[in-house]
Formats: C-alpha cells, sequence, structure tokens
C-alpha cells in the first residue's frame, strides 16, 4: 500500500511537472507574407502546431507583454490583425494606413505603435479598444520600431531619410532625429535601454547609437543587406540577418568587432531572441523556414518548415 502511494504522489507531481513545463513553452509566431498566415512554432518541440490564416500580406509581429495577444501588421489590408493566443484565431482587423509595416507595443501593453511605410508616420493606437489616439510625422519610409525598457521612448528607424527618430511617449511628440547609415531597417535596444543597434540595408553595417542622446557610437561592418538585429547572452552579442548571402553576422557589444558568420536559409530577414536568452531564431523568407542558433556555440541546432515567404519582422516570441 506503502509503495502504490508513493508511486501515486510521483506520479502526480511528474505530471504537474511536465504539465506545467509545456504550458510555459514559449510559442513563435513567425508572418508568412506569401502564404498569407501565421506559423505558431512550438520552441519545446521545434515545430509548427498550427497555422493562423491572415490576409493582407503579413509582414510585421508584435507579441502583447501579457502574451495573450499578437499584432500583425498587413500591409495590403492597410493596419494590422489581432491574434488570440489561445484561441489561436483572428478576432480583429484593425485599419490604420496604406503602408502598415512595423508594429511594437508599449512595454506596459497599452498602446501598439504601428510605422506608415507611405506616410511617413507613427499611429498611435490604444490596445482596448484599437482607436487612433495620434499619428506622429516622422521621416521617410519608417520601417523598425523599438520601444524603452522604460517605456518612455519609441525609437524609429526612417529607410528613405537614412536616419533615425526618437519619440518622447509621455508626450507623443518628436524628441530627436539623428543620421545613421544607409536605408537604416530593423533596429532593437540593451536591456538597460543604453544603446541602440541599428541594421542598415544599403551600406551593409550597423550603427550603434548612445539611446538617451541618440548620438553614434560606432559603425560596425557586416556582410550584405543587414535586416534587422537582435541582442542575446545578456546582451554581450548581437545577432544580424544578413539578406543577400543567406548569414548571421555576430557581433561582440563590448569590442564592438564582428567575431563570427553563421550560415543560416536563404533571404534571412526577420530575428529575435529566445526567452531563455541563448537561442535566436531566424526567418528565412526564400526558404520558407526558421533557423535556430545557439547563442553560445555560434551553430545552427535546428531548422524549422513554416510558410511561404516567412519574414517575422518584429518581436514575435510569445509565452
Amino acid at each position: 500500500m506503502f509503495f502504490m502511494k508513493c508511486r501515486v504522489v510521483a506520479i502526480a507531481v511528474a505530471t504537474a511537472f511536465f504539465s506545467t513545463a509545456l504550458a510555459a513553452t514559449p510559442f513563435a509566431y513567425i508572418s508568412n507574407q506569401l502564404d498569407d498566415s501565421v506559423s505558431i512554432i512550438d520552441t519545446g518541440q521545434g515545430k509548427v502546431v498550427d497555422t493562423i490564416r491572415v490576409a493582407g500580406k503579413p509582414a510585421g509581429v508584435a507579441v502583447a507583454p501579457a502574451g495573450d495577444k499578437i499584432y500583425i501588421s498587413t500591409p495590403e489590408a492597410k493596419g494590422f490583425a489581432v491574434l488570440d493566443a489561445k484561441k489561436r484565431e483572428v478576432i480583429a482587423n484593425v485599419a490604420v494606413s496604406d503602408g502598415a509595416l512595423g508594429i511594437v507595443t508599449g512595454t506596459d501593453g497599452k498602446r501598439i505603435y504601428v510605422a506608415d511605410w507611405y506616410n511617413d508616420n507613427v499611429d498611435v493606437v490604444d490596445a482596448d479598444n484599437f482607436k487612433i489616439i495620434k499619428t506622429i510625422p516622422v521621416g521617410d519610409s519608417p520601417s523598425g520600431l523599438v520601444v524603452s525598457p522604460d517605456n518612455r521612448w519609441l525609437y524609429v528607424a526612417n529607410r528613405l531619410s537614412d536616419s533615425v527618430s526618437k519619440i518622447d511617449l509621455k508626450n507623443l511628440t518628436l524628441a530627436k532625429t539623428t543620421i545613421v547609415g544607409s536605408h537604416p531597417f530593423g533596429l532593437t535596444i540593451d536591456a538597460r535601454g543604453e544603446r541602440l543597434y541599428v541594421a542598415n540595408v544599403q551600406s551593409d553595417d550597423v550603427t550603434v547609437l548612445e539611446a538617451k542622446r541618440l548620438l553614434p557610437i560606432a559603425t560596425v561592418k557586416v556582410n550584405m543587406l543587414p535586416y534587422a538585429a537582435a541582442l542575446a547572452l545578456n546582451d554581450s552579442r548581437l545577432f544580424v540577418t544578413n539578406q543577400d548571402d543567406g548569414s548571421v553576422s555576430v557581433i561582440d557589444t563590448a569590442t564592438l568587432k564582428e567575431i563570427a558568420l553563421i550560415e543560416v536559409g536563404n533571404k534571412p530577414e526577420g530575428i529575435n531572441t529566445h526567452p531563455d536568452d541563448r537561442h535566436v531564431y531566424v526567418a528565412n523568407w526564400f526558404d520558407s523556414t526558421v533557423s535556430v542558433i545557439d547563442g553560445k556555440t555560434l551553430q545552427v541546432i535546428d531548422t524549422i518548415k513554416t510558410g511561404k515567404g516567412s519574414r517575422a519582422f518584429g518581436q514575435f516570441f510569445g509565452k
């Protein structure tokens, strides 16, 4: 009897443990622009576990801080789709502007910011009612967006102005604009909110900015057509997708030197770091796959088949 009780308790504990582990598995939401869909990758299983139809050529991705909603920019639908993480379905389509591309949420989840590629502005949207609060003019063809960790500032890469704009999120006004490299697109910020890293598509480099004053610190040469960037390993490594040669450049953020070049899929675009801060996921447009990089060994450890034209531009990890 004692043995049976112990066995039952052991099974119950094991079941609870694995159920908790499964529930805690982060999901990656990958926009497939040519398929009009979003692939949901269970990172614990290393495979796509569901696919959601999203009309309008989905491109940008942002996940609400609570993990309950995913926002997908839909340029051809002139706005963004709202996905329910539990139901795994589209629950709203929000009309915003003609050229919706980059998308991000505030760190408190109260607002959604959408870059309008055609009209050269950023729309500020209330996350509760999906109404536009304000439209803020920036530079030409805004693309990548990132919010500071303290939710005080929004940074915008203006591709055709070769600049980055800084928006005051308290007053919803443009604070400053700084010239960077040629055709900036994706950008990311460190956990302390001190440094910005901007991928410049045409000058094949990354501009490092001091976030507070928006002043250039350095320019780091990478490979052909850098598109987006992500930090890992306590912000000690920067990973940059190079579209034209199917690679990811790895930059040591202490020395600001490229230390490795990793071959991934064809035409890598979106990139984001798993919540474990070690594994980096790369969406490959031409291959319709996602490459998984081990940030410590700098090796590709998995390749996951997704939908056609995987783009995943933005912060695509959920909970």
